[in-house]
């Protein structure tokens, strides 16, 4: 496998924070996020074209898009400090940032229905549902804070926590879990087709703070998507962070601390490696494109790394 590299660089405003998550654009290869600021800027992944709006309260973590092709202007954006919604033309907010019940460091949202949304924290036990209209939050289900959420065909929403070693099915309209299935421990789990392919490990308890603890990966594991069932899986290195998703021809894509690794389907074996010039800090497939876009982190400047393979 050959893989090739583009380089872009961005604005630099700061070298200090956490930076932000890399969201897609539906439709395009263009990537949207923050600079160290909250500026929201939107980077085409392929020429490098950039464009910079203005600022959202703290990094970018996550956006859900009105429609799924790109071509609607407004979305819900969550950030650091608070919810809002900002245009894509303008690069802007176009309403009042929302903190009132959603409480601090939020990390994740997703789309539930077509009137809520899902937020919760990285590592949390729970989800607030929360008004596509007004932003209002509208109730707390307690819940492992899911790191992947689909709908099975009944209608329900499927949520993988595997930080807490559970899968819960929610069911929107009543706001409430009817299903809470216990899975092994494990981390950023994609879904691929029917299947969910996820790293399980060992969980490992910090004995500096209660309840805290980190799970190291030995394992790539793909799952029924439908009956949880294990159905293949193969060894993996302590440096896996996250499963990225499919690429063209269904080989499964792994984010590690220091690089990239493409697996082949059926067997998990490594088909390719890319290694970084530098630690990651967020990386997000263009499985369509073979590529993936990786951020450094803060305290290394800023620029993005599309690395493409055939």
């Amino acid at each position: 496998m050959r893989f090739e590299t583009l380089r872009w660089k961005l604005p630099v405003t700061s070298m200090h924070g956490y930076g932000a998550n890399l969201v897609r654009v539906p439709g395009t290869a263009s990537v949207l996020s923050t600079l160290p600021g909250g500026k929201l800027y939107q980077c085409d992944a392929f020429t490098g074209s950039v464009r910079v709006g203005k600022a959202v309260s703290g990094d970018l973590r996550a956006v859900v898009f009105d429609g799924d092709s790109g071509h609607q202007d407004g979305a819900w954006a969550l950030a650091t400090f608070g919810l809002c919604r900002i245009s894509l033309a303008s690069l802007s907010r176009t309403s009042a940032n929302l903190r009132k019940g959603l409480g601090t460091y939020q990390g994740r949202m997703v789309a539930l229905s077509g009137d809520a949304l899902g937020i919760s924290g990285f590592l949390g036990r729970s989800m607030k549902l929360v008004s596509r209209v007004d932003g209002a939050v509208l109730k707390t289900v307690r819940m492992g804070a899911p790191a992947l959420v689909y709908r099975l065909p009944d209608g329900r929403q499927r949520g993988w926590s595997l930080y807490h070693a559970v899968v819960s099915d929610l069911d929107v309209a009543a706001a409430r879990c009817v299903a809470r299935h216990s899975m092994a421990h494990g981390a950023a789990p994609a879904l691929v087709g029917d299947e969910v392919v996820a790293l399980c490990g060992v969980r490992e308890d910090d004995a500096r703070a209660p309840n805290v603890w980190d799970v190291k990966p030995t394992q790539l594991v793909a799952f029924d998507a439908y009956t949880l069932q294990p159905l293949r899986q193969a060894a993996i290195g302590a440096d896996a962070v996250e499963v990225l998703g499919a690429d063209s021809a269904g080989r499964i894509v792994v984010g590690r601390r220091g690089g990239v690794t493409v697996h082949q389907p059926d067997t998990f074996a490594v088909e390719g490696t890319y290694e970084h010039h530098a630690p990651l800090g967020d990386a997000l497939l263009l499985g369509e494109h073979n590529s993936v876009v990786l951020r450094g982190p803060v305290t290394a400047g800023n620029g993005l790394t599309v690395v493409r393979w055939s």
